[in-house]
């Protein structure tokens, strides 16, 4: 995983400083014993980093000076001297600790907020705005430029578009002679990379000829070039200037996958072709680990929501959905109950409404309305994870029958389940429930980006953002 920009590095460092400078002062103002005084310091700045990346202040340019993101750094400062709160509570008088705490708070709130004001206001009053040339006028072209324009703090212009045509002609030989596809996948083909007409701004030229790359280059000034295939022609970009192939800078971009099908192709034959060995021995100990431990703190909650459910209407407590798991294959999926009995069954069609997701169901029972937002209704999934069913962080293991009208919908739907489902996931923390056709083709994007980059280090952030959002019953 690349990042476009120094900037949340810049801004970490600049946090540390503060959480642990601040804390210094305060805490030597008010005579704190030197050892007490360093663990304070140990505490609050790993309390309040963690804080801010689960709150997702570490996402700057989707940082806007409003209440609501002023509202939760404050909310976040406050969690964030509760460790030490509760450290300093056995050692200094409670005087004292009111003001470490009231004082120290305030300071790093202002801090944090001033810095990231003036941030937001340098990067869209006086950030340097990147220049971008994309060479293609097709399919892929369209996708990286809609996500550009519609990203204003991103802060790029497309200067150009440059056709190449007799490139992507030969793309699409090669593709056919490698891959021998059938009729229907070469009109797929035909159709990602056929030369059109995109809907621009007036100002942004198209340039005929691709075989000038390097004047066009010259004359655009352009910081950074996307070659929406790769060709030969990558070799004459000038030197200093920047060059991406569209996928990987859309993913940089989005954080999500492009889907189309020979982006689809390259990803099936390197997940073939990648050894996860340790990466899976890892990951196992840590699905193991995660489930005993969320199993074990958990039990009381699942047990009072357990006994609450039973005595509303009589039956279990306890229900499995089959739901589709690693290469397809069908598992007993184990919830809580939190509806009251019924029959749903998905419809084919574009309007498909998930039954649990729907604001406002009257199958929900009246309590549960919580529970579900804060994910206790699928603690029982730990059974499923220690039995190896699933893991702890994947793609969201879909109930049957709706993942076969995604089957039909959505081209390449089942490379999702090239690894084993997850009881959260990255799609899970980045985006809003799914109503649609195409909000699961957008979960897809999130989820097969989550395949390719996977990591052990990512899963543990994973996990403890989407435990984090849980709690505050804010899951997405």
């Amino acid at each position: 995983m690349k990042s476009l920009s120094k900037s949340t590095t810049i801004m970490f460092i600049f946090d540390l400083i503060i959480l642990s400078l601040s804390t210094y002062f305060v805490g030597s103002y008010l005579a704190f014993d030197l050892k007490i005084l360093l663990l304070a310091i140990c505490l609050v700045v790993i309390a309040g980093l963690g804080t801010l990346f689960l709150k997702g202040n570490y996402k700057i340019r989707e940082f806007n000076p409003t209440f609501w993101n002023y509202y939760r750094m404050f909310e976040g400062m406050i969690f964030t001297h509760i460790p030490v709160g509760i450290l300093l509570y056995f050692f200094v008088d409670k005087s004292t600790l009111i003001k470490f705490l009231g004082v120290n708070i305030l300071i790093i709130y202002f801090a944090l907020c001033i810095y990231r004001f003036c941030f937001h206001y340098y990067l869209f009053n006086f950030k340097t705005v990147k220049k971008i040339l994309i060479v293609g006028v097709n399919e892929r072209a369209k996708a990286l430029a809609d996500e550009i324009m519609n990203k204003p703090a991103l802060r790029m212009e497309i200067v150009g578009l440059v056709r190449t045509d007799a490139i992507e002609r030969k793309i699409l030989e090669m593709t056919r002679e490698i891959f021998h596809l059938t009729k229907d996948e070469e009109k797929i083909l035909e159709a990602e990379t056929e030369q059109e007409e995109l809907v621009m701004d007036d100002k942004v030229p198209v340039f005929e000829d691709g075989r000038d790359i390097y004047n066009i280059v010259k004359k655009t000034e352009a910081d950074i070039v996307i070659f929406t295939y790769a060709s030969q022609l990558m070799s004459a970009i000038p030197r200093g200037v920047k060059e991406y192939l569209m996928p990987q800078f859309y993913e940089m971009v989005t954080g999500k996958f492009y889907m189309d099908f020979k982006n689809a192709v390259d990803f099936r034959c390197e997940f073939s072709r990648k050894n996860t060995f340790v990466y899976d021995f890892f990951k196992r100990a840590f699905d193991i680990i995660s489930a005993l431990i969320i199993l074990t703190v958990t039990l009381p909650i699942t047990a009072y929501i357990a006994i609450r459910v039973k005595l509303t209407d009589g039956a279990s407590p306890f229900f499995s959905q089959t739901r589709v798991g690693q290469d397809g294959k069908t598992f007993e999926c184990y919830k809580l109950r939190t509806m009251y009995v019924n029959d749903y069954v998905p419809k084919d069609g574009e309007d498909i409404k998930y039954a649990e997701s729907v604001k406002g169901d009257d199958r929900i029972i009246p309590f549960c309305r919580f529970v579900r937002k804060a994910r206790f209704d699928e603690i029982p999934q730990m059974i499923n994870i220690l039995k190896g069913e699933m893991s702890i962080v994947g793609p969201r293991a879909e109930w049957a029958n709706e993942a076969a009208v995604f089957e039909k919908e959505i081209p390449f739907y089942r490379m999702r389940n090239l690894i084993r489902a997850g009881w959260t996931g990255w799609s899970h923390i980045s985006m809003g429930p799914c109503f649609s056709v195409d909000d699961e083709r957008e979960r897809l994007a999130y989820d097969l980006y989550y395949i390719k980059h996977r990591n052990v280090f990512w899963d543990i952030a994973i996990l403890v953002k989407a435990v984090f959002l849980a709690c505050g019953g804010r899951h997405k």
